[in-house]
């Protein structure tokens, strides 16, 4: 028995996904379609196990699909990074999405799905926006505007002189200019800063996911439980009256 998901398996699991997007996006939040969800990872589990490959239970395979799902949100942030720092060209060097990721990723909202939610309450990448927005605080305008008060600043200690007295001789005009030194006309962006916080980003946010998938599949079991309990019961209710003596 391997651990490895077959061909096979990926595929049937893209098309589930494709035909439940709610399951795929976990935006199932009410008891009633928790325990749904988990009725159909259990349905999808016992036709995956049937295909060959990796054998799990659903649970499994929806703990797989939430590491899937953050490793191609990595990979998505990753290409749009690369992208704009070649002005929109290809990609450099990475690897390119199989024809099943591309599914995957189309079932999520496309490329941009690893950018969030604009419409969520809570901002997924804090730290990614907040390092994005001291990039672009140097803008070319501050540049333009520190070289026009350097100019200005130079050219009023040129025209300060001294007027000289009927006594006296006048003196020579001591002039004072800025350095001569050019600013630096690109100031360089944290590129490198900005990739490794994404990366660690998604990597956190991988565990979470998970470890959410896990404690739903771990209510919805206890709800069910809870819901036999009471089943049980009332059966026995319902026995015990049968047995009481009419009045």
């Amino acid at each position: 028995m391997t651990s490895r998901p077959s061909y096979c398996q990926l595929e049937a699991l893209v098309d589930f996904l494709e035909q439940n997007p709610s399951v795929a996006k976990g935006l199932l939040r009410t008891l009633q379609a928790k325990l749904e969800t988990k009725e159909k990872w259990a349905s999808l589990a016992t036709r995956l196990n049937a295909l060959g490959g990796a054998i799990k239970d659903g649970q499994g395979w929806a703990k797989y699909w939430a590491e899937k799902k953050w490793a191609l949100k990595k990979q998505c942030a990753q290409t749009s990074a690369s992208m704009r720092r070649t002005g929109g060209g290809a990609a450099d060097s990475l690897p390119a999405l199989s024809a099943l990721d591309k599914r995957l990723v189309a079932v999520m909202g496309g490329l941009d799905f690893a950018a969030g939610d604009q419409n969520l309450r809570v901002n997924p990448f804090p730290e990614l926006v907040s390092a994005a927005q001291d990039t672009r605080s140097f803008s070319p305008a501050v540049e333009s505007s520190v070289i026009s008060e350097d100019s200005d600043m130079q050219h009023s200690m040129q025209s300060v002189t001294e007027d000289p007295g009927p006594s006296r001789i006048p003196r020579t005009t001591v002039t004072m200019s800025a350095s001569s030194t050019p600013l630096p006309s690109n100031i360089p962006r944290p590129r490198r800063r900005v990739v490794r916080t994404i990366n660690s980003d998604m990597e956190r946010f991988s565990n979470i996911e998970a470890r959410r998938v896990e404690a739903e599949m771990t209510a919805a079991q206890a709800v069910a439980k809870i819901a036999e309990a009471l089943l049980s019961v009332g059966d026995a209710l319902k026995e015990i009256a049968r047995k009481m003596p009419e009045p």
